[in-house]
């Protein structure tokens, strides 16, 4: 599936970020993930489960159905399955037949974040999950927002690719965080595998109207921009502000820095879940420094759904095979994570 080679979409070993912690409670809650209804709820311990969401009766959805203790009841026939997705009760019979069971996931929680595996379990390693300390996500010195979600109308794909290539900023986020520097200036990449970073470097830069009221500065700036991908879900966009008055040839003195999380996760062919936190070491107590931010995330965030959702919108249209993009200079991150995204999902076919 475009941009990927025919027949590859997304790989299953890996960790995904399913929502946000506060969305799962004791009433089950439904989810599609790589193509699959997946229902979630609390143990009385607090603990979430993750099962398949089709009761293997009748296929109804458990979402519809009531948590019993720590087992999901089925809100049609009453059939019940414990954490481990094995069934404990058919209301009409006695015995249970071992096969009568429903897929159980690994779920961890990190931060405001809930991640599954939905690929062999035996895999689930949770130190392949991003250290959210170094991620600045549960750092005390620095102030983690929650700030959008959104299931959007196109493939993961698209949005991988959307992110991982800075120039757009300039021109689908002007007069926000798209200045010209940001397409005109050169950048270096760096990273292989499970991990790639875009850097580049912007000095003297007149402030715009939201980074000046944000730092409460108005003199000219220097701003390192990157974004770094950890594999398969998650970008991590890094703005660091300097003052534009270094000497000796030593940085300028620091004015704050913010983090942008995107937690890009598929849902099914053509549906993908968008989680977005934000997190910065500068004003942290400031309400309006917050509401701002909150208010040009949001736009930014929209501009960029509505971007993707036309490509996809696009490519429904005329047909997978029928595109074939000219790839830029600008594009050589997003054509290496391609190649790796790629490289996961051909791992988990069989020879």
């Amino acid at each position: 599936m475009y941009p990927y080679a025919e027949g590859l979409w997304a790989a299953r070993n890996q960790w995904y970020v399913a929502g946000w912690s506060d969305e799962v409670s004791r009433e089950p809650m439904e989810r599609w993930l790589l193509n699959e209804p997946v229902v979630f709820y609390r143990r009385e311990d607090g603990a979430i489960v993750a099962l398949h969401g089709r009761c293997p009766h009748r296929q109804f959805p458990l979402a519809k159905g009531r948590v019993v203790g720590d087992r999901l009841e089925c809100g049609y026939h009453g059939f019940t399955f414990d954490q481990s997705g094995a069934c404990t009760r058919i209301p009409t019979q006695e015995v249970i037949p071992s096969s009568c069971r429903i897929d159980a996931y690994p779920v961890v929680e990190r931060w405001n974040w809930f991640w599954i595996w939905m690929g062999d379990p035996d895999k689930a390693d949770e130190s392949l999950i991003p250290d959210h300390d170094i991620v600045k996500l549960t750092d005390p010195d620095w102030l983690p927002v929650k700030a959008a979600t959104h299931l959007l109308k196109a493939r993961h794909q698209l949005m991988h690719e959307n992110l991982c290539d800075l120039s757009h900023l300039t021109f689908l986020h002007p007069g926000i965080i798209g200045v010209d520097a940001v397409a005109d200036t050169g950048f270096d990449v760096s990273g292989e595998g499970m991990w790639y970073r875009d850097a580049r470097a912007m000095y003297n830069q007149a402030p715009t109207g939201f980074f000046s009221d944000i730092l409460d500065y108005h003199e000219p700036i220097d701003r390192l921009m990157s974004m770094e991908f950890y594999l398969p879900c998650l970008h991590l966009a890094e703005e660091v502000f300097l003052a534009h008055d270094k000497k000796d040839g030593e940085p300028g003195r620091e004015l704050g820095t913010y983090k942008v999380h995107h937690a890009v996760t598929p849902a099914t062919d053509h549906e993908t879940h968008y989680f977005v936190a934000y997190s910065r070491n500068f004003a942290t107590d400031d309400d309006n420094v917050t509401e701002i931010i909150n208010g040009a995330f949001a736009a930014v965030l929209q501009q960029d759904v509505d971007a993707v959702e036309t490509l996809e919108e696009m490519l429904q249209k005329s047909g997978d095979c029928a595109f074939k993009d000219f790839l830029a200079k600008g594009d050589v991150t997003s054509v290496k994570v391609r190649r790796s995204m790629e490289a996961l999902i051909r791992a988990e076919i069989p020879q």
